[in-house]
């Protein structure tokens, strides 16, 4: 079992990325509980606000970033959550993970994930050491798959057939990467 810790605040010029807390289940239920912005994710809907709570109770302890870590995406000015990025399959020897995001709908579409995402990927390159950062997009994510490419990622390959369950079915997600210029 790798270190305990808090996870580290990212700052940006609209965004706070801090660790979660329990006051941050109305905003990650926003995520969760949209069944539209769930359709690409490998998690299942959040039914109600109790469902979230315990997702944001696992998300406000301690993490081990030897494996994953997960940020709360805030407002800057009022600390109001408003999305999720995090790192997981973290594989330090090999010097890669990969990672995902999500932002509440009634943001998109003003930049804030791509702000956010890129200071995941400072953080990865700078704190982590990473050469390689990943993410795997459902092909008809035409949203994520621009951000990603406006951010540097190319596409590698895909579909990677029945890589994801949710539910009783399996999504077949494209791999895009990015690869860090040391």
């Amino acid at each position: 079992m790798g270190q305990v810790m808090r996870v580290p605040t990212l700052v940006t010029e609209r965004l706070r990325l801090r660790q979660f807390d329990l006051g941050d289940d109305a905003g990650l239920h926003a995520c969760l509980g949209d069944e539209r912005l769930l359709r690409y994710w490998d998690c299942p809907l959040s039914r109600n606000i109790q469902e979230t709570r315990g997702w944001v109770r696992q998300l406000a302890k301690p993490a081990t970033p030897a494996e994953s870590m997960a940020w709360a995406v805030a407002d800057k000015a009022s600390d109001e959550c408003l999305g999720m990025v995090n790192y997981h399959h973290r594989e330090a020897g090999n010097r890669r993970l990969e990672i995902g995001y999500i932002l509440r709908p009634d943001h998109h579409g003003r930049g804030l994930m791509s702000e956010a995402v890129r200071a995941l990927m400072r953080y990865s390159i700078d704190r982590l050491q990473m050469h390689r950062i990943a993410a795997t997009i459902h092909p008809d994510n035409a949203a994520s798959i621009r951000l990603v490419t406006r951010l540097g990622f190319e596409l590698e390959g895909g579909p990677l057939r029945d890589y994801w369950r949710v539910g009783d079915r399996f999504m077949s997600p494209m791999l895009y990467s990015f690869i860090a210029d040391r």
